[in-house]
């Protein structure tokens, strides 16, 4: 049976017995709605969290470093105003940089920069290399800093992210391993 379908079915039958424990308990009207705006409450946190293990594209920060397994740039369409988005499929890497874990897919909002950067890895990734990768959050210098208006941030530039930087990513070519000399 489907996933959706079962999931369905547990809301439905959660639903009636809070109906059937509602109408039959002399509890107050308070307690009784606070019943029913706590389960609705539970019915779309679930759902969110459900969207996520569907294989949806998740929106949450990306890991710090990183294997690049594909990227797709779906740019903004001006007619049906979409703003675009960047996909990335990865691995979360170890200290060693190899891969572990189940690949996960993260989407970002489409920026010039990152998709340029973005295009680059995918054309280093039909010529056959590999990816590791890792995110910054585009601390700023001094220097860099003067360089910027009195509000700091350039024409166009939004504040994104948990204070305020956009995520920026780096891309490293993995060297080919070393393989030991045969015997003789």
């Amino acid at each position: 049976m489907d996933i959706s379908i079962t999931l369905s079915l547990a809301y439905a039958l959660v639903a009636a017995l809070l109906l059937a424990l509602c109408v039959g308990t002399k509890l107050s009207h308070l307690v009784k709605a606070s019943m029913v705006v706590l389960v609705s409450a539970f019915y779309i946190f679930t759902w969110f969290g459900y969207r996520d293990s569907l294989g949806w594209a998740t929106q949450a920060s990306m890991p710090e470093s990183f294997r690049v397994l594909w990227i797709t740039i779906e740019d903004p369409d001006k007619r049906s105003k979409e703003p675009g988005a960047i996909f990335f499929w990865l691995r979360v890497t170890d200290e060693a940089g190899i891969p572990v874990g189940e690949p996960r897919a993260y989407k970002m909002p489409w920026s010039i920069e990152l998709a340029e950067k973005a295009q680059t890895a995918l054309e280093k990734m039909d010529e056959g290399e590999q990816l590791n990768g890792r995110r910054s959050n585009n601390i700023l210098t001094d220097q860099d800093k003067s360089d910027l208006p009195e509000d700091g941030y350039e024409q166009g530039d939004t504040p994104s992210g948990a204070e305020g930087f956009s995520p920026t990513f780096e891309f490293i070519e993995i060297p080919p391993p070393s393989l030991p000399k045969k015997a003789a």
